[in-house]
């Protein structure tokens, strides 16, 4: 779907510029490029611009003082790599990182959702779910278990067992008009599943971090529960706080 396919053009020109930022060793109070020389610049349309600088505003990286341009913030000097607070999807995190991941099926299930899967979902109890788990590995190294879950509705008439989830579930739901674009996550310390702990590759001695997300698309609708068992000798997640003010 081209919204899935603009979103990453924006989310990659962000990118760009944060390393502009950095690389052009600019500091808070001075001026960004105007969004005529970065369409130039990167070969994209000036919508695009507008909505990559909107990301970085977002972020708190730069200031947009009306009538006068937009100017790097007093919080650019902690740019951090892959904020936690960035959304993306699993696949956007480790290409982003250096990875070249794999994505594994393990599983995929129909059925009743569980209570926690459900209220996330803001489900019957006696609704229908799809969940899919996937093992994330690079080069034949296991880094990631996850488990998905949506409603069945959204499968659209089709059966579960002909669907291919070993892509981007991102991009999966955004052809379904329910692209998810942002989300509530909660990061603990966890074991993995027993389930999890058998796969080739896995050592469950290993300590794993586990991120539970809900995820809604542009009404506010709940899309995607997903449960992500990272390695946590592997990975790690930075945020960056503000005082309020």
């Amino acid at each position: 779907m081209p919204v899935i396919k603009r979103r990453s053009v924006v989310l990659q020109l962000r990118d760009e510029l944060k390393s502009l930022i950095a690389s052009n060793g600019l500091k808070p109070g001075d001026q960004m490029l105007p969004e005529a020389e970065v369409a130039a610049r990167f070969g994209v349309a000036r919508g695009t611009v507008r909505e990559a600088f909107k990301l970085l505003e977002q972020d708190g990286l730069i200031d947009v003082k009306h009538g006068r341009g937009r100017f790097v913030s007093a919080i650019s000097g902690l740019l951090v790599e892959r904020p936690v607070t960035e959304f993306e999807s699993v696949t956007e995190m480790l290409t982003g990182l250096g990875y070249q991941p794999v994505n594994k099926v393990i599983s995929v299930e129909q059925g009743r959702p569980s209570e926690e899967e459900a209220a996330a979902l803001e489900l019957a109890p006696d609704a229908e779910v799809v969940r899919v788990k996937r093992l994330r590995t690079h080069k034949k190294k296991a880094l990631i278990y996850d488990i998905n879950t949506f409603d069945a509705a959204l499968l659209q008439g089709e059966s579960v067992k002909k669907s291919d989830f070993s892509g981007s579930l991102n991009e999966w739901l955004g052809e379904r008009g329910h692209p998810p674009i942002s989300s509530a996550a909660r990061i603990r310390a966890t074991v993995l599943p027993a389930e999890a702990a058998q796969l080739p590759g896995i050592n469950a001695e290993n300590p794993w971090l586990l991120i539970s997300e809900r995820c809604v698309d542009p009404a506010g609708v709940p899309v995607l529960y997903s449960q992500d068992f990272h390695r946590a000798d592997v990975f790690s997640f930075y945020v960056l706080r503000q005082r309020a003010t």
